[in-house]
């Protein structure tokens, strides 16, 4: 009796003290941002800080891939650019930043007015499906 007392408070503790499910496991996501606006890029920074708080920033590599009219939310040269604390709060979290150059192109976007944490990718759908081969989670919020 004494044994399966003790076997269950060994068990219990096991439970009581066992790291998330998560803890262990390095999450692969790429967030696609198509949104110049103010409310998406809002919208977008939230969902980024809360995925990050959620799994812990350790557990997460991720990378946000810029295409469509985002692109003019990294553009230094535009007054509605996506505020630059934001970008360095986020970079600071490991986050990584990335803009479709077809989409630069299109909207008129040059690399050496991007803002200094994103990096030009030859374009969006081609990494998108190239990251999604790789295993990664690919999330649009």
């Amino acid at each position: 009796m004494l044994r399966k007392i003790a076997l269950c408070a060994v068990l219990l503790g096991f439970t009581v003290f066992a790291a998330p499910a998560h803890a262990d496991k390095k999450y692969h996501v790429l967030f696609q941002w198509t949104e110049a606006d103010t409310i998406g890029q809002f919208v977008m920074t939230k969902h980024i800080n809360n995925l990050l708080d959620d799994l812990g920033q350790d557990n997460v590599q991720l990378e946000v891939i810029a295409y469509g009219a985002a692109v003019t939310a990294i553009d230094k040269t535009n007054k509605a650019c996506f505020h630059q604390k934001d970008f360095t709060q986020m970079t600071s979290r490991g986050v990584v930043f990335h803009a479709c150059s077809h989409a630069m192109d299109f909207f008129g976007v040059k690399k050496e007015n991007l803002v200094p944490e994103v990096t030009p990718v030859q374009g969006a759908m081609m990494y998108i499906v190239t990251k999604h081969s790789e295993g990664w989670q690919i999330l649009r919020p």
